[in-house]
């Protein structure tokens, strides 16, 4: 009888480890979901200020960005000639209907930018995002501007500036078009679409606790 008694204790208290293993494994899913959740809605700034002036920076990677142009020129404007006091890119003209064309490593959900130069006229620009098919998915427009953002002012900047944004699920790369006259960009902000994965991986972790939960009250 007594023999019967230590093999059952034995037993329950091996259960007890191994449901305390699981319970430790599952709770290290949750977290490493909530990371990756986390870490993935972090928003990517380029604002251009490593770059040289005068340099064509058309197909190079910047880091999970690459933008390129029809004529191959995507040019970097010193910081005395910008409306933001660093370093910009622009087209190669002041042409109206001039574009660029950015395009992204990750896909992400929702794209902004600065647009303008350092004052004395009117500009306008206009942005269409595109998804991996190439689809047209959104599209923002400043219309006709002068002077700084009445709403998105920054500290410091000058001239002619306008804020514009997109969002939209899956954007793959936004299309910039000076539609009068030449514009420079500045600022770039995008906002990753967050892995699935992670959403997978939380919920089991979630149910997988819930489970365990109930075992250790039987």
């Amino acid at each position: 009888m007594e023999a019967s008694w230590l093999i059952a204790a034995n037993q329950g208290g091996r259960r007890i480890k191994r449901m305390k293993k699981q319970y430790v494994m599952t709770a290290f899913m949750v977290v490493m979901a909530m990371f990756f959740l986390v870490s993935s809605s972090h928003a990517t700034l380029w604002d251009f200020n490593s770059l040289t002036a005068g340099t064509n920076i058309n197909g190079v990677n910047l880091g999970g960005l690459t933008i390129t142009a029809p004529d191959s020129y995507v040019g970097v404007i010193a910081d005395y000639q910008t409306f933001s006091g660093t370093p910009s890119i622009c087209a190669s003209s002041w042409s109206g209907g001039m574009t660029l064309t950015m395009t992204f490593d990750s896909l992400v959900k929702s794209v902004s930018i600065y647009g303008g130069d350092y004052g004395g006229d009117s500009d306008w620009f206009s942005m269409k995002a595109y998804n991996a098919l190439g689809n047209q998915i959104a599209f923002a427009d400043t219309g006709s501007f002068s002077g700084i953002d009445p709403i998105h002012t920054v500290a410091g900047w000058s001239g002619d500036y306008r804020y514009l944004a997109v969002n939209a699920d899956d954007i793959k790369s936004v299309v910039l078009t000076q539609v009068t006259w030449g514009c420079l960009w500045d600022n770039l902000d995008t906002t990753p679409v967050p892995v699935p994965a992670a959403f997978w991986l939380l919920g089991s972790g979630l149910l997988g606790l819930v489970g365990l939960r109930k075992k250790f009250r039987k």
